[in-house]
């Protein structure tokens, strides 16, 4: 989570479709409030299927997760805080996955380049699709694998950042884990973004 706040001080994605079957609807905003030489200090909120929810997280610089600030006015800290919030970044960490698997040319390929307007910040991207489709993607997933039917992506790193983003992406296909398999189809789109 460091690595974002570092890179980008506000951002707001979200993610909409379903997951095997249900709807599956998240808008994940994050702002950092203040930064000392040791802690960020984040406002976050999470609206899940119409539900907003707010927290406010205290993060060592090292990554370690001091405390979570819950919105019935608990502030967990220790393994409760560390799993809650590992859940809220879960899917930035999906998508830093796919940027990752996106460029490898044995599954996608470039469909060029375009540009981009995410509030005041212009910026090119690269876009991405399957090689072929069907296309079973190994080692993904947990160390298991993914079946896509349909998939494309957009990464492209912001003026003033070099973390690059996932800007938007579409993926429709089941993936199967040592923790079971979903069936899924979602489309992501970075909304808004600060840099750090």
């Amino acid at each position: 989570m460091v690595h974002w706040f570092a890179s980008y001080s506000s951002l707001t994605i979200g993610f909409q479709g379903t997951k095997n079957g249900s709807p599956d609807n998240i808008n994940f905003t994050y702002t950092v409030v203040s930064k000392s030489a040791t802690t960020y200090e984040v406002d976050l909120n999470i609206i899940l299927n119409g539900k907003s929810r707010t927290y406010t997280l205290w993060d060592l610089t090292n990554g370690t997760v001091l405390a979570l600030l819950n919105p019935n006015g608990v502030n967990d800290t220790g393994l409760t805080a560390s799993n809650v919030v590992l859940g809220f970044f879960s899917d930035l960490d999906t998508l830093d996955t796919m940027a990752l698997q996106s460029t490898d040319t044995a599954y996608f390929h470039s469909t060029g380049t375009s540009t981009v307007t995410i509030g005041t910040n212009s910026f090119k991207v690269t876009n991405y699709a399957l090689n072929t489709t069907p296309e079973t993607i190994q080692g993904c997933s947990n160390s298991g694998y993914a079946d896509l039917s349909n998939y494309s992506a957009s990464l492209g790193t912001p003026s003033g950042s070099s973390f690059e983003l996932v800007v938007s992406a579409t993926f429709v296909g089941s993936f199967n884990q040592a923790s079971g398999n979903t069936t899924d189809d979602f489309t992501y789109q970075l909304t808004a973004l600060t840099v750090a």
